[in-house]
């Protein structure tokens, strides 16, 4: 009998949803990614598994919310089904339905709805900000620490960008404001500094040299040397004794057209080097568009003479090549000017928005993470404060995976060390289980990373089985949501 892809797309959700195997999946839009989060806490739970030990991380409160009312609709639908109805949904989890499981199953929703805070489902930032309430003093904060959500973040970064700019006196800020001030709003510049404040701990780092060595290492990364102004300059004193022999022969010998360009070269070239460089322009339109594309070939030398003379067209067009690479390094030079001013600019706002928090004694949705992976990696603190939580976490559950970005992972990485290493690799019923699709990231969103996802994974499929445990790649490819000709609209 041939398996169908709907067949085989539920025994692959079976296989992923196994509470024995931990498994990274790979699962495409529409292919139950809830539902098959959902049948592994049930399995778990079926499994004899206490509920209060099952850590379940989403990405969004919204995803949370969805799995908490699913399972508590299963849970609570199984108190008043018939055996046989109750049976059925047993063996569609691939669990055996003898009386005892029944029984186990009905009583299940009492046993969640009595947990203390209910099932352990939520975003990792309410974990974080739950592991930080829990050990404030080992993780340097105050006990008292409050959360700055979103609209009050905003406020407080208006603040920071509002001082910064009432105190730009000196004149490097001037000049920086200066640059920023034709390419970028208020409000622009703001989303700019709070996007450069994801990368914190790179930042301080670089914020402890001097901002005009990092100007010069900007440049140097772009690969140029000096402004903007420099490079011109750099461009305008070159030999160009053959490209004048060249223009010479075009203005004597060309079509009208061409010819009248090259004695309008060649009376640029007779200039001093530092009219040359105030008039870059006049000499950059000869050989490019405005958009910075190059002139076609016969706007330099028509083709009559270029047949004739074709090392006069090579010479030409050589040098259409040398101004746009000239351009490219003009383009990299602003590139590096804007982005030293930005720095510039974004130290004292960001030491602002930081001593605002301080003050308050508040912390930010970046804080809740840092402070987190900070406290589990702490020299000394981390293995009691990872002694006290592995008594508590068996399974770790981590849905929209490609969505989790380095600093999140680390704090992943902290919670399952113990999990497959010393006293916890002894106990191979231990599990991680992630799902997610690389396809559907959101690249770079709060440093959302789906190399992570691959790292994390290849580091699990050494860990799991070296420990005793059973490791499993699942791919989930059928979409439930999608009808044939739609998909196949979509292929073609």
């Amino acid at each position: 009998m041939t398996t169908t892809a709907r067949q085989l797309a539920v025994a692959q959700q079976r296989l992923a949803a196994d509470p024995e195997v931990s498994s990274f999946v790979s699962a495409s839009a529409g292919s139950g990614k809830t539902k098959l989060l959902t049948d592994r806490l049930l399995r778990l739970m079926l499994r004899g598994d206490n509920p209060a030990r099952i850590q379940c991380l989403t990405f969004t409160k919204a995803a949370a919310a969805e799995m908490a009312v699913r399972l508590q609709r299963r849970l609570g639908a199984w108190v008043t089904l018939p055996d046989a109805a109750l049976a059925e949904e047993l063996k569609a989890l691939s669990v055996t339905p003898t009386p005892a499981q029944m029984e186990n199953a009905r009583k299940l929703f009492a046993v969640v709805l009595d947990l203390p805070g209910g099932m352990r489902i939520g975003t990792i930032h309410a974990f974080c900000q739950s592991l930080l309430r829990r050990f404030p003093v080992e993780a340097a904060l105050s006990p008292h620490f409050r959360l700055l959500d979103d609209i009050d973040a905003e406020v407080t970064w208006r603040e920071a960008r509002e001082a910064m700019l009432e105190g730009a006196h000196t004149e490097a800020s001037r000049a920086a404001l200066t640059a920023l001030a034709g390419l970028a709003s208020a409000d622009q510049f703001g989303r700019l500094v709070q996007d450069l404040q994801q990368n914190r701990d790179r930042l301080d780092a670089l914020l402890t040299l001097d901002l005009d060595r990092i100007a010069a290492a900007q440049q140097r990364v772009l690969g140029v040397a000096g402004d903007e102004a420099a490079v011109i300059a750099a461009a305008c004193a070159w030999n160009a004794a053959k490209l004048r022999a060249a223009l010479h022969v075009v203005a004597d010998k060309g079509a009208a057209t061409c010819a009248e360009k090259a004695r309008n070269l060649l009376e640029w070239l007779s200039g001093p080097q530092s009219e040359r460089a105030s008039q870059w322009s006049a000499w950059r339109y000869c050989f490019l568009l405005e958009d910075g594309a190059p002139r076609g070939p016969t706007t330099l030398i028509n083709k009559k003479l270029a047949e004739q003379r074709p090392e006069l067209a090579e010479t030409l067009l050589a040098e259409q090549q040398r101004v746009l690479e000239v351009e490219d390094a003009c383009r990299a030079a602003r590139a590096a000017a804007a982005s030293a001013a930005l720095l510039r600019l974004a130290a004292p706002v960001m030491h602002a928005y930081a001593g605002s928090k301080a003050a308050q004694d508040k912390l930010d949705y970046d804080d809740l993470i840092l402070a987190a992976r900070d406290l589990l990696q702490r020299p000394g603190v981390a293995p009691w404060v990872l002694f006290k939580l592995d008594g508590g976490i068996d399974h770790i559950l981590i849905d929209e995976a490609q969505d989790t970005n380095p600093d999140q992972w680390a704090v992943v990485a902290a919670l399952t060390a113990e999990f497959f290493a010393g006293q916890g690799a002894r106990d191979a019923s231990r599990t991680v289980f992630a799902v997610g699709d690389a396809k559907q990231s959101i690249y770079s969103f709060q440093r959302a990373d789906p190399r992570e996802f691959e790292r994390m994974r290849a580091g699990f499929a050494d860990q799991v089985p070296a420990a005793g445990g059973r490791w499993d790649e699942v791919a989930l490819n059928l979409s439930f949501r999608s009808g044939r000709a739609v998909l196949d609209a979509v292929n073609a």
